[in-house]
């Protein structure tokens, strides 16, 4: 992450944080070391901040895969229910007698679709 944009933006949104502080910064052959500022104290301050953009940033991949995984689980069982549902519509609704509510439960493959049978979210 060190000499790239985004370490760069984080280096921004600390310093914006630290108004007043010593913000010098070591010369970047000390980076890699993680000494980023002249003050230690500094320093700390932004290995932490550092530390927690990353915790954030696998919490919100992890809240992604999770959502994801939820969606796709919403998706088998409205397909396992639209199945069910255009069964009994077989067997026990005459032709011609559809109502419109089912009419349209039935012109979708899952709740997440948003066109007729066959489409895909």
């Amino acid at each position: 992450m060190l000499l790239t944009a985004e370490h760069y933006e984080l280096m921004t949104m600390f310093e914006r944080t630290r108004r007043g502080a010593r913000l010098d910064k070591e010369t970047k052959d000390l980076w890699p070391r993680g000494i980023i500022y002249q003050d230690g104290q500094v320093n700390e301050q932004f290995s932490a901040y550092r530390q927690g953009y990353a915790y954030a940033q696998c919490d919100m991949r992890s809240d992604i895969q999770n959502l994801e995984a939820s969606r796709d689980g919403y998706r088998d069982d409205a397909r396992v229910l639209h199945a069910a549902l255009s069964r009994m519509a077989a067997l026990h609704v005459p032709d011609g007698e559809t109502p419109d509510w089912l009419s349209d439960a039935l012109a979708r493959t899952n709740a997440l679709d948003d066109g007729p049978t066959g489409a895909s979210a």
